[in-house]
């Protein structure tokens, strides 16, 4: 999370850096557009007027006169001076141009103005042509700057970008840092929902609504667990409640059909008729039971009576059991454990139903008979039971389910022996191998 934020800091900095660079090149390209005057086009420009007019202007014995007019735009004028400072020649010129110049005269007008118009010079071997424009359309100012200005004006320009580089980077660092802490936060909160933890994040600054939505998202899953709480307690409290009120009667349906299946009073098909009354009880206690197993381990709630358990002593009374209680003689199973001391923490009765559940499925799920081995070792401080079988094996789409408990009652067995497993910190791997396979580890 945090290098995250960091990221999106240091992205944001560099990319302040450049874009204060990328502006400051543009600006000095622009400052030089604004200095350069695009009213005068190459053709136009005083200097080359007078070009023009130098080129067009003849002499004949009455003296010079423009072989083209145009050549002197409208409102401009020109005039021609000799050495001794009088006019020979003149276009256009205003009446409050005088007729004769002194030397004073030509050196102050050779640069600036003359009486408020802008003049331009240009020497002759047969004069010095002046032109004159519009008075106001001009502004002159004397500007100069040494060869050393010049030499290293390179050298200055590099020193100037450089500094406004450092100068970006350090503004972009001051506002990244309260920005870097805004996003911090965010992140954080963002964090915080994820594992669905209460999120009261200060709502101002630039991430004011964001922060406000994050809240009230917060505040939504809350709500909405709580509901689900108060949900699955009542269901909870509603099939504990009901299997309570059926186990009393059923319990007096099982005494009594046991009764009746060894009395000899009734005949072979009334005790066989009890016989199967109490088989369907004892199979609804079954079902019973599994329903509140599914009730306690449903949302992984940890086994309430965890005691130190014995696997060898576990196994062997499962096998026991499900071999007196009249295995079909198409059916074995061979116990090869390996390890005698190996105990678990943990609830011994789920336990035993995991394991049940397991040997007790491939008995059910092959009427053919099989073969059974169940096999246990310790690795890596991992107690591990390995029960597998050489029937028909379990379908693909079982295993691929096997963590979800389904709503029918049919097919409950395998995926509670996996959460059963999985609640005591165990792992639980069922696949198809010539047979069905388990392999279960539990911590010693």
């Amino acid at each position: 999370m945090n290098k995250t934020v960091f990221k999106i800091f240091v992205t944001f900095v560099l990319l302040a850096a450049v874009i204060s660079t990328l502006l400051l090149v543009i600006n000095f390209f622009g400052f030089a557009l604004l200095g350069s005057d695009t009213n005068y086009s190459a053709d136009k420009t005083p200097r080359r007027i007078l070009t023009n007019i130098s080129e067009n202007l003849a002499e004949t014995n009455d003296g010079f006169y423009l072989t083209q007019e145009s050549v002197i735009p409208q409102d401009y004028w020109c005039i021609l001076i000799n050495e001794h400072g009088n006019i020979i020649w003149e276009n256009n010129k205003p009446t409050d141009i005088p007729d004769a110049f002194t030397l004073n005269d030509i050196a102050q007008m050779s640069r600036w103005f003359l009486n408020d118009y802008p003049v331009y010079v240009r020497t002759e071997d047969y004069g010095l042509l002046v032109l004159g424009m519009p008075k106001n359309s001009v502004g002159k100012y004397e500007v100069e700057y040494s060869m050393d200005w010049f030499s290293t004006l390179p050298e200055r320009i590099i020193y100037i970008f450089v500094f406004n580089l450092l100068l970006a980077v350090l503004l972009a660092l001051l506002f990244g840092v309260k920005l870097y802490k805004q996003i911090k936060v965010l992140m954080n909160g963002i964090g915080d929902l994820l594992c669905e933890k209460n999120v009261n994040l200060p709502e101002k600054g630039i991430f004011k609504e964001v922060c406000r939505s994050l809240n009230r998202t917060s505040q939504a899953i809350e709500r909405k667990n709580s509901a689900l709480s108060s949900r699955d307690s009542a269901r909870a409290n509603w099939i504990a409640g009901i299997s309570h009120d059926i186990r009393t009667p059923l319990s007096v349906v099982t005494g009594y059909s046991e009764a009746l299946a060894g009395s000899r009073e009734l005949s072979d098909e009334n005790r066989g008729k009890a016989a199967a009354i109490l088989s369907n009880s004892i199979k609804i206690k079954k079902l019973i039971e599994d329903l509140n197993l599914i009730s306690s381990i449903e949302y992984d709630m940890q086994p309430a009576k965890k005691t130190a358990v014995r696997i060898c002593p576990l196994l062997r009374r499962i096998v026991t059991d499900i071999i007196n209680s009249g295995l079909n003689g198409k059916f074995s199973i061979d116990l090869d454990l390996r390890y005698e001391n190996a105990i678990v923490s943990g609830d011994e009765a789920l336990l035993e139903r995991a394991i049940f559940n397991i040997i007790n499925n491939a008995v059910s799920h092959n009427s053919g008979g099989c073969k059974i081995n169940i096999k246990e070792y310790v690795h890596d401080n991992m107690v591990k039971i390995i029960i597998s079988d050489n029937g028909k094996g379990v379908p693909d789409e079982v295993i691929e389910n096997i963590s979800s408990i389904p709503k029918a009652a049919h097919g409950l067995g395998l995926p509670m022996a996996y959460r059963i497993i999985t609640v005591h910190g165990g792992s639980f791997n069922a696949y198809n191998d010539s047979g069905f396979c388990t392999e279960i580890t539990l911590p010693l």
